[in-house]
């Protein structure tokens, strides 16, 4: 093959999809011999919400919460089909393949160990815990393919499953074709039906989340926005120095405008726009082997500050994956016995979150709802106060009253160092009121003496149900009653509910009538609350 065909008609070495996927295929197998990943908990215990039916809203995470339209509408049931891991090594396959086929199209034989490489990396999501990402990045070379092979079609229908599985394999979607558009120059026919095609998808999600929204926040990490910053820098300079390379300089130089904005801008997506990570020492090196390592200096800085942003992360991960007993029911189980043996459906449980957040797994899939869960964006702002450096006990107990919690679970183990240092710190030298219950080998629980329950009111009031979906209870006297459960304008309502609004804090509020009481969420509550939207029912 000649070195001097013109880039687009160079013929895809078989050879080459095959060594891809078999790199990536061995890489996987063996990150899946190591410790499990951090983010595998919240797509596990995901995965079992749609296995049961509970597909719109779970009340046992973060005082209650939408669980699949504030990350991944679509990922889940492909995962309860046949499950997570299976399809995490599927997809990480495929996006080899495709990725080679994309490379030999636009840069030829200078492709070949930059797919190479590209195949290592893509296993990282068995690593990592990107699993839905991972579906959603796939999906997205499926729709930069089908542009080179001008299948508009295509296209449009794997843009929206890309938005379906990861939104953010969308954003990364949008700013592949803004480069591209602005790298050629032209605006053709089929190009302006995709750019509608994709405002179009968009406004699907933009939709999805006015009907089912998630306050999150993501803070941009500083030194992460430092390491974007450096690397499209870097990218982008040795991209004006190689011939044919327009296109990827223009790509550093928009990731860097987008992640300044979203530096500024706090948003859900923030600090996950590092995570184009897989892809960028790949293309440094294509651009590399482009400008025929000239000038050397600036080659060798870009491609090491590539690779350094690459590895460093996975690496940074390591020291809190040695302890891997969390992810085993065994670990779980005496915890979990001792809330069986005190079951109260009045109170919810915090547990000190461990270093891969297997807590927001075992304890809600066992029946119990917890304070908070694993979904950093929900956590940051709705429990901002965990997050200070200098949390004391009588802010903490607090926190404990207003989430309604009677015990605190302290596991012996690694800990999230994101704050839970602190508050195991604060349980350990003791606060009054809060008193240890239990001892093991593995845990330490603590009882709150006062703790206050989900439902207050005017009159006796107690819950004998808190479900996913569906909550139960009854109270003694007719008025008012706060639920602390977050309010949704979705719920199927009982007879004695006369009704439903938010009330202070995103809480909700329920006038009732004495007497047992009833809300669920069901298919029927959920059409008719979407065909007459409110924000109370009444």
């Amino acid at each position: 093959m000649s070195s001097t065909a013109p880039v687009g008609l160079h013929p895809v070495p078989r050879r080459e999809l095959v060594v891809g996927a078999a790199v990536t295929a061995v890489v996987a197998a063996l990150l899946r011999l190591g410790p499990a990943p951090a983010d595998a908990p919240a797509h596990l215990y995901r995965t079992f919400l749609v296995q049961h039916g509970a597909l719109v809203w779970d009340n046992l995470w973060y005082a209650g919460q939408y669980p699949l339209a504030s990350y991944s509408l679509l990922y889940y049931f492909f995962a309860a089909a046949v499950g997570n891991l299976p399809l995490v090594v599927v997809a990480a396959i495929v996006s080899t393949v495709l990725f080679a086929l994309i490379g030999f199209h636009e840069w030829g034989p200078a492709a070949r160990w930059p797919i190479r490489i590209f195949g290592v990396l893509a296993a990282a999501p068995v690593f990592t815990g990107l699993y839905s990402y991972s579906v959603g990045f796939a999906a997205l070379l499926v729709v930069v393919r089908a542009v080179q092979r001008q299948r508009l079609l295509l296209a449009i229908v794997f843009a929206a499953l890309t938005m379906g599985f990861s939104p953010l394999a969308f954003v990364f979607l949008c700013l592949i074709m803004v480069t591209a558009l602005i790298a050629r120059r032209n605006t053709t026919r089929p190009q302006i039906a995709l750019v509608v095609a994709f405002v179009a998808v968009a406004g699907v999600e933009a939709a999805a989340l006015v009907l089912f929204p998630s306050p999150g926040v993501y803070p941009f990490n500083p030194v992460d926005f430092a390491a974007v910053l450096a690397v499209c820098t870097l990218g982008a300079l040795l991209a004006r120095r190689a011939p044919g390379a327009r296109a990827i300089a223009v790509f550093f130089v928009a990731w860097a405008a987008v992640s300044i904005v979203s530096y500024l801008l706090p948003s859900a997506v923030g600090d996950n726009l590092t995570r184009l990570r897989a892809f960028v020492f790949p293309l440094m090196l294509v651009v590399a082997l482009q400008a025929r390592f000239r000038p050397r200096l600036l080659c060798g800085l870009a491609l090491a500050v590539a690779l350094a942003y690459n590895l460093v992360p996975y690496l940074m991960q390591v020291p809190y994956s040695f302890d891997q007993r969390p992810a085993k029911a065994a670990f779980w189980q005496p915890a979990i016995d001792f809330l069986r043996s005190h079951e109260n459906a009045n109170f919810r449980v915090e547990v000190v979150p461990t270093a891969e957040h297997w807590e927001s797994y075992w304890i809600p899939r066992a029946g119990y709802p917890l304070a908070r869960g694993w979904y950093r964006q929900l956590d940051v702002t709705t429990n901002p106060i965990l997050y200070t450096p200098h949390l004391d006990a009588a802010e903490y107990k607090t926190w404990l009253r207003r989430m309604s919690v009677k015990y605190v679970l302290l596991p012996k183990t690694t800990l999230d160092p994101d704050g839970a240092p602190t508050e195991a710190r604060l349980l350990r030298s003791g606060i009054p009121g809060v008193r240890p219950a239990y001892r093991s080998a593995n845990w330490t629980i603590y009882e709150l003496s006062d703790p206050r329950p989900l439902l207050t009111g005017p009159g006796a009031a107690r819950l004998t149900l808190d479900g996913h979906q569906t909550i139960s209870g009854t109270v003694g006297a007719a008025g008012t009653y706060t639920l602390r459960i977050h309010f949704n304008p979705y719920w199927k309502a009982s007879a004695r509910i006369t009704c439903i609004h938010k009330g202070p804090e995103g809480m909700t509020d329920l006038t009732l009538r004495p007497g047992p009481f009833n809300l669920k969420i069901t298919p029927d509550s959920l059409f008719a609350s979407l065909a007459s939207p409110s924000r109370s029912t009444c």
